[in-house]
């Protein structure tokens, strides 16, 4: 009997990870039961569970939950069967023809009432059947009589799933004496306390971190009577390696698991579907609300990109930053040394006259990639009619170079593969990110194909946490990508591993090309370079993913290499799909809008007389045919005094050189140090109090849906840049709502043209550009730029900092957020550090010939290439090691001194 329940078990969980699996349109065999006498139909393979609720049929549990494999733990979910022996638990039971199950009988709903009492006898339960109504502090009772808590003291009173058993079950008296615990609660590590008192050993927060996180902190420690959950060695979340994303919280039936921030807020009044704006993940967000304030998000379990999960800052970084301390909630105007406050009506008659001085090549507009579509829109629109200037930037946008027009091109051919597509391809192939540390949602999805077996190969300077998972890791030399793929698809020919091609004639460098020199360069040996390309080939006919991120895209041979990656995977076939991760929230959809010195919406170019034609008939004005500023030249402008008016509506560094300006106007959610040489600040909404839409790097439109009222008088960003432009030019925008600005949108944006936010729903909506059918094209082979000298002979990695929301740092304004994302480390390897005399622990100055900046040294023997050194910022786009303070490439040259 025991190893036929180890086989159905067994079965279930390969069965529930199948489900964990998109499976598209799939369509499925039906058989008929019975349940409660009611006749339903249900797909082959369910559990009974999963029919009953399926149909609206309700079987109480505590140890399931979805996406979770089947415990049969905690009996709540026992049924009578017909010609089935005992009493077997609905959520392991699969479904047969014919089958006919009673799930409320007498027999039954007593047996789940001894089970529950017998759990509750280790659970604080004298609130749970006392009968005053109104709870303990009502009827006078401070404490109850052996407990040190009752529900009235529990952060899950009115959401806890015992409570509602109890209920269900009428229990109004439980025949065991109380065995409490005693146990102090757990509140060292951020983000949640932990309170084992309260814990039913039901088991789904370890099955969450082990089957849906796949980190395995958790697990049950000690045994018998003194069993509870713990980590191993009872080390803490932190040093176990826990990510925080709140799984396990999410999961928790009881209190014993709570959210640190919300835990007394209580039960939400109301909660709305939106996207959380934190990176170009796009995950699905359940904003919950009390009293006007948002208490707390939790992933959207419909969402198509994040399947329900979030990562530490989407989960547990949102509530601080909408309702940061220093949150702008009315316009300010300078009045002698001091920012007042003003009416808006004040405000934009001053920005709108003192504005109106500058134009051209004299003003410029800086914004955030975290803006929402119509926000970036009607930023740009203004840019273009009312200031008649081209000097639009983002601080997050594509390093300049002769040939960054083609980086752009890799946003707009976006090619439809989605983020459940990577748990199913059966290779992948990662180029020069961490998506682990920078897109955990995505990281996640490389694990679920881990997990179902997938092959992994990684190509980065830098060993990484993705690199060690994987089956096979690449370190070329900084910069070296495109010669390392160039030896690839050498390799996959040479040795008749994938079919020629006529386009192949157009590499006469590549048939010429020696593996020695291409050895010598990137620093891979040639058994690893024949390695991958095998396995790869090995893959074709099946699903393969090709991943790249910044470690590609901001680099100067960053065009070759995408043309070496997009000619990669030409040669594997058409199973094989190319996925560009952005960084910033809204990177693809701002650029999709316009926001950048030199293209108009939908990627028109304003060169292009047609393409500027077309938007001077819809805006009504003439526009400037001059391409504009990048974001760096607008800073050199500032600082040159060839700008004289800056419209900041993205964080920049804190540059001395804005007090030159002799007009400033500042527009953030949060008072940030730029204020001092603000002219006008704009108080704006965050993305929980503005309707309007995100695009991800998916390609993939998402509604932003408003869950809270404005605080103060904050407005949404697109609504300011209307009132501003009304104002100036005298032209009334006809949008009075989000809703009417994507419809001027898809007017204008053919790639836009299905998208209504009326009728956005929780899956999106894809848009899509006419692209160029993929093809080989030649790319150079050229040795890479130097970027190490005699004075800085180390080449400094970076890491874009994703721990921004506009003008907010979440490592400063996020409680325990600076755990996780630690403060600035520099890594160097074993060898350098040696050379330097510097051991791990110490304090160090890393120095570049643009400043310097304190670091705290780590020394690696594998993570890090010799002659490297890899820093990431909490604030890095406010060093002094970077040009402009602004980290856009993605090396450096430096030097390490001692201190």
């Amino acid at each position: 009997m025991y190893s036929m329940w180890c086989l159905l078990r067994k079965l279930q969980i390969q069965r529930n990870c199948c489900v964990l699996r998109y499976t598209g349109g799939m369509k499925k065999m039906s058989v008929s039961i019975i349940i409660n006498e009611i006749k339903i139909e249900a797909e082959t393979g369910m559990t009974v569970l999963e029919a009953a609720r399926a149909n609206d049929i309700y079987i109480p549990t505590l140890c399931h939950a979805p996406k979770l494999s089947p415990a049969g733990a905690c009996r709540m979910c026992t049924v009578e069967i017909d010609n089935m022996r005992g009493f077997p638990t609905a959520c392991t039971v699969p479904i047969s023809e014919n089958m006919v199950v009673h799930t409320e009988t007498e027999t039954v709903q007593s047996l789940r009432r001894e089970v529950l009492s017998l759990i509750l006898s280790e659970h604080p339960y004298t609130c749970l059947v006392c009968n005053a109504e109104c709870g303990a502090l009502h009827s006078g009772t401070i404490r109850k009589a052996a407990v040190t808590t009752g529900c009235q003291y529990c952060p899950s009173n009115g959401q806890c799933e015992v409570q509602g058993l109890v209920d269900y079950l009428g229990i109004d008296d439980i025949p065991y004496p109380i065995t409490y615990r005693g146990l102090p609660v757990e509140k060292d590590d951020p983000f949640f306390d932990r309170d084992y008192n309260l814990c039913i050993l039901c088991g789904r927060c370890i099955r969450a971190c082990q089957e849906i996180r796949h980190n395995g902190v958790l697990a049950f420690v000690q045994r018998g009577s003194d069993t509870i959950v713990g980590t191993a060695f009872n080390r803490s979340h932190v040093d176990m390696g826990c990510q925080f994303c709140g799984a396990c919280v999410d999961v928790c039936p009881t209190g014993s698991l709570a959210d640190k921030r919300g835990k007394w807020e209580g039960v939400h009044t109301n909660s709305v579907s939106s996207v959380c704006p934190y990176c170009s993940v796009g995950c699905a967000v359940n904003v919950q609300t009390k009293d006007g304030n948002v208490i707390r998000a939790v992933g959207d379990n419909e969402g198509p990109a994040n399947d329900g999960q979030l990562c530490v800052r989407g989960r547990f970084g949102m509530v601080d930053v909408i309702h940061d301390l220093t949150r702008l909630k009315s316009p300010l105007i300078r009045r002698g040394n001091r920012l007042a406050e003003a009416s808006w009506d004040e405000a934009l008659d001053v920005v709108a006259k003192k504005l109106g001085k500058y134009q051209g090549d004299e003003v410029a507009v800086v914004a955030a990639a975290a803006e929402t579509n119509e926000t970036s829109y009607a930023l740009q629109k203004f840019a273009r009619t009312s200031l008649n200037t081209n000097n639009i930037a983002l601080t997050a946008a594509f390093p300049e170079h002769e040939n960054s027009g083609a980086l752009l091109d890799t946003l707009k051919n976006i090619d439809g593969s989605t983020i459940r597509d990577v748990r199913d391809a059966a290779c992948i192939l990662v180029i020069g990110t961490n998506p682990f540390e920078s897109h955990p949602i995505l990281g996640l999805e490389i694990r679920h194909a881990l997990t179902n077996g997938a092959e992994l190969i990684t190509i980065d300077a830098r060993q990484t946490e993705l690199a060690n998972q994987s089956s096979l890791s690449l370190q070329p030399q900084i910069g070296t990508d495109h010669i390392l793929l160039a030896g690839m698809i050498k390799s996959l020919l040479d040795e008749g591993l994938v079919a020629g091609n006529e386009n192949l004639a157009r590499y006469p460098e590549l048939s010429q090309l020696d593996l020695g020199i291409i050895i010598s360069k990137t620093g891979v040996s040639h058994q690893a370079l024949a390695h991958a390309a095998k396995r790869l080939a090995e893959n074709q006919g099946q699903k393969t993913i090709i991943i790249y991120g910044s470690g590609i895209t901001h680099y100067p041979s960053a065009v070759d290499t995408i043309k070496a990656i997009q000619s990669l995977a030409f040669l594997l076939g058409g199973e094989t799909a190319v996925m560009p991760i952005t960084g910033e929230g809204n990177f693809v959809g701002v650029h999709d809008m316009g926001v950048h010195p030199a293209i108009l919406p939908g990627y028109r170019s304003l060169a292009n007389e047609e393409d500027r034609v077309l938007f001077e008939t819809a805006w009504g004005v003439p526009l400037n045919r001059e391409s504009g500023r990048s974001y760096e030249e607008i800073l050199d402008g500032i600082r040159q005094g060839d700008i004289k008016s800056l419209y900041l509506a993205g964080e920049v560094p804190l540059l001395s050189e804005l007090a030159e300006l002799e007009f400033l106007v500042v527009q953030d959610i949060v008072s940030t140090e730029n204020l001092q040489y603000a002219d006008i600040v704009l108080p704006a909404t965050t993305f929980a109090e503005m309707d309007g839409s995100l695009t991800n790097l998916e390609g993939r439109v998402q509604r932003v849906t408003q869950a809270i009222p404005p605080l103060g008088l904050s407005r949404p960003g697109w609504m300011i840049s209307r009132d501003v432009a009304g104002r100036m030019s005298g032209q009334t925008w006809n949008c009075q709502s989000a809703i009417e600005m994507m419809a001027e949108i898809a007017s204008l944006v053919p790639a836009y043209a299905a998208i209504n936010l009326d009728t956005l729903g929780i899956e999106g909506c894809q848009r899509h550009f006419e692209t160029v059918e993929t093809k080989i094209e030649p790319f150079s082979l050229n040795g890479t730029t130097q970027i190490t000298t005699e004075k800085f002979p180390l080449a400094l990695i970076t890491e874009r900092n994703l721990y921004y929301y506009y003008g907010v740092c979440l490592t400063e304004r996020v409680r325990g957020m600076n755990i996780i994302k630690q403060e600035e480390i520099v890594h160097l390897h074993a060898s350098d550090a040696e050379r330097l005399g510097i051991v791990d622990g110490v304090l160090v100055n890393v120095v570049s010939p643009y400043g310097s900046a304190a670091c705290i040294v780590q020394v690696s023997n594998g993570s890090m290439p010799e002659g490297a050194a890899f820093v990431s910022f909490n604030r890095v786009n406010r060093s002094p090691l970077f040009p402009a303070l602004c980290a856009s490439s993605k090396a450096y040259p430096v030097r390490i001194e001692t201190i």
